[in-house]
């Protein structure tokens, strides 16, 4: 299971940097033509948005796999037993879960009602279906550590 959360953080770490990278550049290119030639680039700051928000989701299912994610530290104290870790976990499995079907079908239905984005015009579900799976996936996650809690550490140095 260690090799499977180590490919799958990488593979969500490549494309979250990917599109990091292309927010970047679209930005950098429209600022130098507006500069340079007076004039932006169609479009441009619109995909970077989507970039960016595609690269922000990615982050809730990498910061879950690398433990590095907000949590109820204040409550440490008032479940007295050791296996109040493993209850946030199925707690927050449970809610990233039922947020990845209610994401899946805002999709659903952005499909069905053939949503375009503004400017650009075209449809928004390949876009947007990027929550049902960073959803999902930080759901995934609290399963695998609810029952090996061991996974966890898999982000300190030296591991």
């Amino acid at each position: 299971m260690k090799t499977v959360f180590r490919n799958l953080l990488h593979f969500e770490g490549m494309l979250a940097v990917t599109a990091y990278a292309v927010t970047t550049l679209l930005l950098l290119v429209d600022v130098i033509s507006r500069e340079v030639w007076s004039h932006s680039i169609f479009g441009a700051q619109k995909i970077a948005v989507f970039s960016a928000i595609i690269a922000a989701a990615l982050g809730l299912a990498i910061a879950t796999g690398n433990n590095a994610h907000f949590r109820a530290g204040f409550a440490d104290g008032l479940l007295p037993f050791r296996w109040a870790d493993r209850l946030g976990d199925l707690v927050s499995a449970a809610l990233f879960a039922g947020l990845a079907w209610y994401a899946l079908q805002f999709v659903i239905e952005s499909y069905r009602f053939n949503d375009k984005a503004e400017v650009l015009y075209f449809p928004l579900w390949p876009l947007q279906a990027v929550f049902p799976y960073a959803f999902a996936s930080a759901s995934f996650k609290h399963i695998v550590y609810l029952f090996d809690p061991e996974l966890k550490k898999l982000a300190e140095p030296g591991d």
